[in-house]
C-alpha cells in the first residue's frame, strides 16, 4: 500500500476521472469547465477544455471501454462527449428532465447508459434514445426525499444505488425496456421492473449519506455517511455493520477489492477499511506516513509569506501540524472525490481542494 504518483494543480480539484489506460485525466478546476489533460513524461499537459455547462461542473465520468465523457453540472444539465477523428471532443445535450442542479453522474458498467443525481429528489437514468438520436432518461423518485448526492452501479447493469440529504442509502431497479436484459437473480431481489425497491438502510446518526459503492461481486453495499461513519449493508443476512472513525466526514468512498474499501473526505487522509469476518475496521489512512511537505517553505527562510500565499491561491486552511505549516498527510485539504481503477484493477485516485492529484496502491 502506498503512493504511486501524485501532481500538483494550480487549483482546486472538484472533480476527476481518468480515461481506461490512465494516460488522460479530466479534471474541473473548481469552475463551468473540464480540463483534460495528457501525460506527457512525468507530468500533465493541458490537451483539451470542455466548456459547454454555464455553472460549476458536479461531476465527470470518463467510460473506458467507449472512451465517452459524461459531465453534469449546476445548470440543471448534463453532456455526454464523444471524440471525433481530429481528436476535438463534441458534446450531446441529454434531456435530464430536472429542476434543480445535477450532482453526480456515473455510466453504467455497459456503458449503454448512465445514471444523474439531482437537487430535483430523483436520479435521471439517462439512455440513447434511437428515435431522437439524442440521450433521454427516467426518472427514479420515490421513496426519494430530498437531494440525491452520490449514485452507483451495481455490477448487473440494473441495480443503482443512491444516497443524499434525506439520511437514507437506497438500491433501486434502473432496467430499461429494451436496453437490459433480464437480469439474474440476486440477493437484492429476482423481479426487477423499472424503480423497484431493493433496499433502504438509514445512516446511523441521521447524517447525509455523501458516498455510495456496490461490493465487486454486487452482494454489499457501502455507504459513507456525514458522522465520519462507513456502514456496509448485507441483503444476504438483512445487517447492517457501522464503522465509526475519530475524523471529520467522509465524502467519497470506492470499493476496489472484496475485502478492502477507501473512504476520504474532510481530514485529508484516504482511509482504508479492511473486512475482518463479519466486521469491518479501520486499517490505515493512506499518506500519513510518507512525511511529504508542499513546497511552501524557501531557501531565504521566509517560509510564513510563502506558505499563506499557496494557501490563499488554493483556498487551503490555515491549520498546520509541523514546522512548516504543512499536515502530514499527502493532500492539504479536503478529498472531494475517490475513483476506481478504470481498468478495474486494485489502485485508487483521490483529488482535492488543494489542487492535487494522488494515485494510490492499496493492495487486494
Amino acid at each position: 500500500m502506498g503512493l504511486l504518483d501524485e501532481h500538483n494543480f494550480p487549483f482546486c480539484v472538484t472533480a476527476h476521472a481518468f480515461n481506461r489506460d490512465k494516460s488522460q485525466v479530466a479534471v474541473c478546476p473548481n469552475s463551468n469547465e473540464v480540463h483534460i489533460y495528457a501525460r506527457s513524461g512525468t507530468q500533465w499537459a493541458l490537451a483539451h477544455v470542455l466548456g459547454e455547462h454555464d455553472l460549476l461542473v458536479t461531476s465527470i465520468d470518463w467510460a473506458p471501454q467507449t472512451n465517452r465523457i459524461v459531465t453534469c453540472s449546476q445548470d440543471k444539465n448534463a453532456y455526454v462527449w464523444t471524440q471525433d477523428a481530429g481528436g476535438a471532443w463534441r458534446p450531446t445535450l441529454v434531456h435530464l428532465r430536472i429542476r434543480r442542479a445535477a450532482t453526480q453522474a456515473r455510466w453504467s458498467p455497459r456503458e449503454d447508459k448512465f445514471a444523474v443525481g439531482s437537487g430535483d429528489r430523483c436520479v435521471a437514468v439517462c439512455y440513447f434514445g434511437e428515435d431522437n438520436d439524442w440521450w433521454v432518461s427516467k426518472h427514479l423518485r420515490r421513496p426519494i426525499a430530498s437531494t440525491v448526492l452520490s449514485v452507483a452501479w451495481h455490477p448487473n447493469n440494473v441495480l443503482l444505488a443512491c444516497g443524499g440529504t434525506d439520511a437514507k442509502a437506497r438500491v433501486l431497479s434502473a432496467f430499461i425496456k429494451g436496453v437490459d436484459e433480464k437480469p439474474a437473480p440476486s440477493p437484492w431481489g429476482e423481479r426487477l421492473p423499472f424503480g423497484t425497491l431493493c433496499g433502504e438502510f438509514d445512516a446511523p446518526a441521521g447524517g447525509w449519506v455523501h458516498g455510495v459503492a456496490f461490493a465487486p461481486d454486487g452482494n454489499a453495499l457501502a455507504f459513507a455517511t456525514h458522522d465520519a461513519s462507513l456502514s456496509v449493508a448485507s441483503p444476504q443476512t438483512a445487517s447492517v455493520v457501522s464503522v465509526r472513525t475519530p475524523g471529520l466526514p467522509l465524502v467519497a468512498l470506492s470499493w476496489p477489492a472484496p475485502a478492502t474499501i477507501v473512504a476520504a473526505g474532510h481530514d485529508c487522509s484516504p482511509v482504508v477499511f479492511a473486512r475482518d469476518g463479519d466486521t469491518w475496521r479501520v486499517a490505515r489512512r493512506l499518506g500519513e506516513d510518507d512525511q511529504r511537505r508542499s513546497a511552501a517553505a524557501s531557501p531565504s527562510g521566509n517560509s510564513a509569506f510563502n506558505l499563506f500565499r499557496q494557501l490563499d491561491s488554493r483556498s487551503q486552511p490555515a491549520r498546520a501540524s509541523g514546522g512548516d505549516g504543512a499536515l502530514k498527510s499527502v493532500h492539504q485539504n479536503t478529498i472531494t472525490a475517490v475513483r476506481a481503477d478504470p481498468a478495474g484493477g486494485s489502485d485508487v485516485s483521490s483529488s482535492g481542494l488543494d489542487g492535487k492529484l494522488a494515485l494510490w496502491s492499496v493492495g487486494a
